[in-house]
């Protein structure tokens, strides 16, 4: 099939929303700072770039398998379906084109940067899933057809708007007010951002200039001089003395003129601290401790720990239940979902250093709620026979059971 499937009829909608470019025209993302905040501004800021690279690759970095539960001898098992096709397509390669890495970093770049993500699923003859596509979230409209059903309407470069079912679409959605569209995170604080950009500029604008502000030149020659003369003085003064290659050289006049640095220190000017408050506000953002965008100024020792626990509770895990319900809504049929479902593994970003982990499943195992099987898996080795079976430590035997057996 097809990667977009041109329909032979066209759908009437009562719903629309201004396309992109509309927007932009008149001004839709200007800031309180005057900077025109869009998503490809925005992701050129160190700190936004920061933060969605951190969110994209945390999230493409982690395992994404398909579970089966089955019981066996009165115990519900949850096993990995290496069987079934949408394991493949959703572990390693859910198409031709990428790696299941490279198709969850461009979700995450779309749901960080536009609060929406759509891939194409595509299917064969029998209904099975066979493929999954991304989609550019901009030739994206989301529509509601007369008869209250929704209708994905994709603007292809190759056929046109092509309407798609919303079965033929995984669309991830960030933060959302009606449950139908995610709202972009860039567009809700442009604001701040916009005000981060600004101050960045300025600092180029600065350095551009020799990282003096201004300064007056005086002289009685001034007023003698013809508008060609002044012209001819205030660009030669500009060559030899502005800019980052003229710091630092001394300034010659002549004729009685002198100049008079007039200068603001960026300490002054508050100017490191506002671009410290607008990071951290920018990683707040996202939920990324500050830390992680090195912004160190209260960070400790003790501290940073905690903030990385956090990050995966707090950030990682609700885009993983996000993108885990909405796979499993869309990509299993109905017969499936009942024991089948699609699961990230977090424990790869909760992994401590060696000691740590070997003194966590010793605890474990020596409890009895893991296997020492369990512990080899986690540690990416294979198991060993006879070491399925659960220890019991003899504090722990149930009341009328011999402990020692």
């Amino acid at each position: 099939m097809n990667l977009i499937r041109a329909f032979s009829h066209r759908e009437t909608s009562t719903l629309s929303s201004p396309k992109r470019w509309i927007l932009d025209m008149f001004s839709g993302n200007i800031t309180t700072s005057g900077v025109n905040v869009t998503s490809e501004r925005a992701i050129q800021h160190t700190a936004v770039y920061d933060c969605v690279n951190i969110l994209s690759q945390s999230i493409a970095s982690l395992p994404l398998s398909v579970y089966k539960r089955e019981v066996k001898k009165d115990k519900q098992l949850n096993n990995k379906a290496f069987e079934h096709p949408l394991y493949t397509i959703l572990h390693d390669e859910p198409n031709n084109e990428m790696t299941s890495y490279t198709w969850r970093v461009v979700v995450m770049v779309n749901l960080a940067l536009r609060g929406n993500h759509f891939s194409q699923i595509i299917r064969n003859n029998a209904g099975k899933v066979t493929g999954i596509y991304p989609l550019d979230p901009d030739k994206m409209q989301i529509v509601r057809l007369e008869n209250k059903e929704l209708r994905y309407m994709y603007q292809s470069d190759t056929y046109g708007q092509v309407p798609l079912y919303p079965s033929e679409v995984l669309h991830f959605l960030g933060m959302t007010m009606n449950g139908i569209v995610g709202m972009s995170p860039i567009e809700y604080n442009r604001h701040t951002i916009g005000m981060s950009i600004a101050m960045e500029e300025f600092g180029g604008t600065l350095f551009k200039n020799g990282a003096t502000p201004s300064g007056v030149v005086s002289g009685e020659g001034i007023k003698s001089m013809s508008d060609t003369a002044f012209e001819r003085f205030k660009q030669s003064f500009k060559e030899n003395y502005q800019g980052l290659m003229n710091a630092g050289k001394p300034l010659i006049l002549e004729d009685g003129f002198k100049f008079t640095p007039i200068t603001i220190s960026n300490r002054d000017g508050q100017y490191l601290e506002s671009r410290k408050f607008t990071k951290a506000d920018i990683a707040s953002m996202y939920r990324i401790p500050p830390h992680m965008i090195n912004e160190m100024t209260s960070a400790t020792f003790g501290n940073i720990e905690h903030q990385s626990i956090q990050f995966v509770t707090d950030a990682i895990r609700p885009w993983a239940v996000n993108i885990e319900q909405e796979s499993r809504r869309k990509l299993l049929s109905d017969s499936e979902k009942s024991n089948h479902y699609v699961k990230f593994n977090l424990a790869a970003l909760l992994r401590g250093d060696t000691s740590s982990r070997y003194t966590a499943y010793g605890a474990g195992i020596k409890d009895g709620w893991m296997t020492r099987n369990e512990a080899r898996e986690m540690e990416d080795m294979n198991p060993i026979d006879g070491l399925d079976d659960p220890l019991y430590p003899l504090n722990m035997a149930k009341e009328g059971e011999n402990a020692t057996k």
